[in-house]
């Protein structure tokens, strides 16, 4: 596990480090667009981190580096499907629209009001608010919390899933999916969450003297890391224990 842990540090202080570098050097404008590649650092500093730890690197001399490195890229994107990401997508959205489902139905039942009192006549408008999750109690004091709640859980949920079923590099699928999922997510009630994230990394920023405007990019790409975080976990745990079951009866005693 501590391979996971390093790798997820180094791509986080990767993104402190371009973002006091946009501060220094005025260029933000350019540090935007490289920033949502820092989940993909971490993919690869894990696979490169492992290969050291195992002994599985070795010196490639510099006529083999070329063919080296594509072969390094393929594998490590082996097994990740179009299919797989539309996949984990789908299971990440079913988890976020169940608790919402959940969430909505403690609040009908508190306020005792009817689904027709609180939505509406159900037309294809009131499908739109469902599916945007514009609901009533997003407008309480405990919207923010419940939305991270909602966040946190997708996230871990469907980094499990990647994790205990991907034949692949469960990283790299994880920040995959966890790109797509929070494009999606922008469209939907979460991008309140962002907002209000968002807004807590500029104060931040600015109370240590900083100016930047990457709050936003910075939420999200957090939320690609920890996709990506949750996956490899998953994974890792699965690898420990497939090799904890071969064991000799007589070792696992001891």
């Amino acid at each position: 596990m501590n391979t996971l842990f390093i790798s997820f540090l180094i791509a986080i202080g990767s993104a402190a480090g371009l973002v006091t570098l946009s501060r220094t050097f005025d260029l933000e404008m350019y540090t935007s667009r490289i920033f949502p590649l820092i989940p993909i650092l971490y993919a690869i500093v894990y696979e490169a981190l492992e290969k050291r730890r195992t002994g599985k690197s070795k010196p490639i001399p510099p006529s083999q580096a070329k063919a080296e490195m594509k072969a390094g890229v393929s594998a490590i994107f082996k097994n990740i499907t179009v299919e797989r990401v539309i996949v984990d997508v789908g299971i990440s959205m079913c988890i976020k629209f169940t608790f919402e489902v959940i969430l909505t139905a403690a609040h009908l039942y508190a306020t005792k009001q009817s689904f027709a009192g609180a939505y509406g006549a159900f037309s294809v408008e009131t499908m739109g608010r469902l599916l945007r999750g514009d609901h009533p109690w997003i407008s309480g004091n405990w919207s923010i919390v419940l939305l991270a709640l909602i966040a946190l859980t997708a996230s871990l949920g469907t980094g499990i899933w990647i994790g205990t079923t991907t034949r692949g590099n469960a990283i790299l699928e994880g920040v995959m999916a966890g790109a797509a999922v929070t494009v999606i997510s922008t469209m939907t009630n979460l991008l309140a969450l962002y907002r209000a994230i968002e807004e807590l990394t500029v104060q931040a920023a600015d109370y240590m003297g900083y100016v930047t405007h990457l709050g936003f990019v910075v939420v999200m790409t957090l939320q690609v890391l920890f996709y990506g975080l949750w996956s490899g976990i998953a994974q890792r745990a699965k690898e420990e224990r497939a090799a904890a079951a071969l064991e000799p009866p007589a070792r696992k005693k001891k």
